[in-house]
């Protein structure tokens, strides 16, 4: 992952901004993507983030970002990608964090049950 050193995040990853571009790019580097999309999940979740920045556009000002309550839908996809595609070398580091996202969901949910 490729990290922004004045400020430790992620960096972006730039996708073209015209349509007809993008759908050509996401085909090449649908799994490049991906594990963009686990790099700033892994990161958010590390970091304690509500959302965090996944992708930004050429050109542009707009950023595609995903909250928290998505992070595990969207691993579920990239898993679910990978094992269709048996890229399987991916998978343990998303069933890693998965885990964490559930074992952080149920300490959040007992700790609001305490208080």
């Amino acid at each position: 992952m490729v990290v922004n050193k004045e400020n430790n995040l992620p960096s972006l990853y730039v996708l073209p901004s015209d349509n007809k571009e993008l759908q050509s790019f996401s085909k090449k580097f649908k799994t490049e993507m991906m594990e963009q999309v686990v790099n700033v999940i892994e990161f958010a979740v590390n970091n304690n983030l509500p959302f965090v920045e996944v992708f930004q556009f050429k050109n542009s000002d707009f950023v595609i970002t995903l909250s928290e309550k998505d992070y595990s839908t969207n691993l579920d996809n990239v898993y679910s990608y990978h094992m269709g595609n048996e890229s399987y070398e991916y998978c343990t580091r998303i069933v890693r964090l998965r885990k964490t996202l559930m074992e952080k969901s149920v300490k959040t949910t007992d700790e609001n049950k305490t208080q």
